[in-house]
């Protein structure tokens, strides 16, 4: 593509990522792309709420800390170890109100386990008890579908098993360790950095299916926190010092979510996950 035809963001993001670990002012960027340091303020925050840690300093200008992951899954696969959830279908959404709401209406129309919505933005994230979730650029919002042959009485637990799933795929991917706060909160220091949704239906006491929706605060610098947030939230980047790859976390927290349910013998084996929905 002719370098006047590539979007003026793209380039900025070019070359920030060129730069390594030097700050490049907003006036460079200005001078070198034509436009005022007002629309390089403007990419610069479109680029963050693509999931990109750019930081800020007045009079140093910007550095890029870490690249948003390639968008729209095009190597969601490779890497992925799972032999049922993630091995269906896939929904990639730039902007949704909720994945679970995509995933629930996905699930009664007979959709096949494993399935997985995920989305850059979310603007009506929930989570439980109708207490809203703020999605920050940097966070990673996911469902997944799943049919785990289980009784009502078993329901609450579920929370807990989906929290041991991510607290355990963010120490494989070499993160800290989270605490998990009943109900459904994941924290690190005492700080919110992630929490989980499940929504279910059940039909004579047998479960139809189950939607796990996951929220997660990564690759979110401190500055991305409204300032009334910044004293009880935090991300996995604020605590650990380092990025982390948002496409090998999910990849990560699909495996462990697969085999928490299976070593509670509350999941179907591989082989009957589109047995199951249709009988």
């Amino acid at each position: 593509m002719p370098l006047h035809e590539i979007p003026v963001r793209d380039r900025i993001l070019d070359a920030l990522s060129h730069s390594g670990d030097a700050w490049v002012s907003g006036q460079k960027l200005s001078s070198t792309f034509g436009i005022s340091r007002a629309a390089v303020s403007k990419h610069i925050m479109t680029l963050r709420e693509e999931g990109n840690i750019i930081e800020s300093v007045p009079h140093r200008g910007y550095r890029m800390v870490s690249r948003a992951d390639p968008w729209a899954g095009e190597n969601i696969h490779t890497g992925l170890h799972t032999e049922c959830l993630g091995q269906s279908r896939w929904i990639w959404l730039k902007e949704t109100g909720s994945t679970n709401q995509i995933a629930t209406g996905a699930a009664l129309n007979g959709a096949e386990t494993g399935l997985v919505v995920v989305a850059r933005r979310q603007n009506e994230g929930r989570g439980c008890r109708g207490h809203e979730w703020v999605h920050l650029p940097g966070s990673l919002c996911f469902s997944v579908l799943m049919r785990p042959e289980i009784s009502p009485g078993e329901l609450p637990g579920l929370p807990l098993l989906v929290m041991k799933a991510c607290a355990a795929a963010v120490r494989r991917c070499g993160g800290p360790e989270l605490e998990r706060v009943p109900p459904n909160d994941l924290c690190l220091h005492g700080r919110k950095v992630g929490g989980i949704l499940v929504e279910s239906m059940f039909y004579n006491d047998a479960m139809q299916w189950m939607v796990a929706g996951i929220g997660l605060n990564v690759n979110v610098p401190l500055m991305a926190f409204p300032q009334e947030l910044r004293k009880t939230a935090s991300s996995l980047y604020v605590g650990s010092g380092r990025p982390f790859s948002i496409t090998g976390l999910m990849q990560a927290i699909l495996e462990e979510l697969e085999t928490v349910f299976r070593e509670r013998t509350m999941c179907a084996p591989p082989h009957d996950c589109l047995h199951r929905q249709n009988r």
